[in-house]
Order: C-alpha cells, then sequence, then structure tokens
C-alpha cells in the first residue's frame, strides 16, 4: 500500500459515510398569522412511516444544507424553489440515529396543500402563536449498552466495572396533538419557539 491507495480508500470511505440531514420549516401566512406546514409520512415507508416530520432528507455531496431543505421540500410537497424563501438557521441539533440535523425556516409563498404521495400522506398546519405558547413534555432517555456474550471484558481496563459514559437523550412530546408531534420533529420546534420567544421579548 502507498499513499496513493491511503488516498483512495479515503475518498471511497468518504463517498459511503452517513450524511448529516437538513430539515425546512415552512411558513405560510395564515389568517391569524403564520402557521407551520407540517407532513405526515406515508404509511409505505420502511423509515418512520405515518409520523409527523418537517420537509427534509439527507444532504447530498456537495450540496449545502439548506440548498438540501429547499431541495426536500420541493420534493416532498410539489413546489418550486422560487417559492421558498429561506429567513434563517436554527443551527445543527440532534437527528435521528444520531445523525446532525440541519435545521433552517423558511417562507412557503403559494403553497396550494400539495405533496408527493411517494413520501407523504398528507399535510396539515400548526399556528405558530399556539406553538410558542406550549411547553412540551420532555422525557431524558438514558440508552443502556448491551454486549453479546463472547465479549472480551478481560481486555477492557476494569473489565466488567469499566465506568462508561452514559449516553443520554432528551425526547420532547407535544402532548395533545392530533397527530402527535414528538421526537426530532418536537426538537426542532421546540428550539423554534425557542428562539421566537426570546426575539419576540426584545422586539
Amino acid at each position: 500500500m502507498n499513499l496513493t491507495d491511503v488516498r483512495r480508500a479515503l475518498q471511497t470511505a468518504d463517498a459511503s459515510a452517513p450524511r448529516d440531514a437538513a430539515v425546512l420549516i415552512p411558513l405560510v401566512d395564515g389568517p391569524q398569522g403564520p402557521r407551520i406546514v407540517l407532513e405526515v409520512r406515508a404509511a409505505t415507508l420502511a423509515v418512520q412511516p405515518g409520523e409527523v416530520c418537517l420537509p427534509g432528507g439527507s444532504i447530498e455531496r456537495g450540496e449545502t444544507p439548506a440548498c438540501a431543505a429547499v431541495r426536500e421540500t420541493c420534493e416532498e410537497l410539489l413546489v418550486e424553489p422560487a417559492q421558498i424563501e429561506v429567513i434563517g438557521s436554527l443551527g445543527r441539533l440532534p437527528g435521528p440515529g444520531g445523525r446532525a440535523l440541519h435545521a433552517f425556516v423558511g417562507i412557503l409563498s403559494d403553497y396550494g396543500g400539495t405533496w408527493s404521495p411517494d413520501e407523504v400522506e398528507r399535510t396539515f398546519t400548526v399556528d405558530l402563536d399556539w406553538l410558542c405558547a406550549q411547553e412540551p413534555a420532555i422525557y431524558d432517555v438514558t440508552l443502556t449498552p448491551t454486549y453479546p456474550e463472547d465479549y472480551p471484558w478481560e481486555l477492557v481496563p476494569g473489565g466488567t466495572s469499566y465506568a462508561w459514559r452514559a449516553q443520554h437523550s432528551n425526547v420532547p412530546f407535544y402532548r395533545g396533538t392530533d397527530p402527535l408531534i414528538w421526537g426530532a420533529t418536537a426538537r426542532v420546534l421546540m428550539r423554534f419557539a425557542e428562539v421566537c420567544r426570546v426575539g419576540g421579548a426584545r422586539g
């Protein structure tokens, strides 16, 4: 093996590495103010069927997170990029499966309630003022590792007494919502509500 082989191997590994994801919080103008467009995932999907989510997906190679969020929104809601104005970022948040989730907020113009049936069962909207007035229930989950019977404890310093670092995950639920808003989607919306409340107080 030479350095050229190492370079090629790293490029191959990078191409197959799990990618971060990006989502968009699409805002439409309602009679009482902004509303958030949410999706119910199609029941035929292999991952999280029937759950509430925001438009989004994996970031493709060479694509910025914001571009990924817009592209996925266009594919899932059957809209054009010109209908979306990205107005801000919420940064990176913990996503499903440990992936980083880049969250953006955008204004969606002239939305006619369309969606792609391949990915979406239906859409619905939530009033932004309502969201900002809610305090979701948050549950702290400790992720406990499991070990195979032949795990080589004799090779681990301290053996079975080794002090593993506990992994925690905060899982929010907006109780009473129908369909239920929880998990990563609730985490993004909770962050958005916090930003809106702080910004509104300063204004």
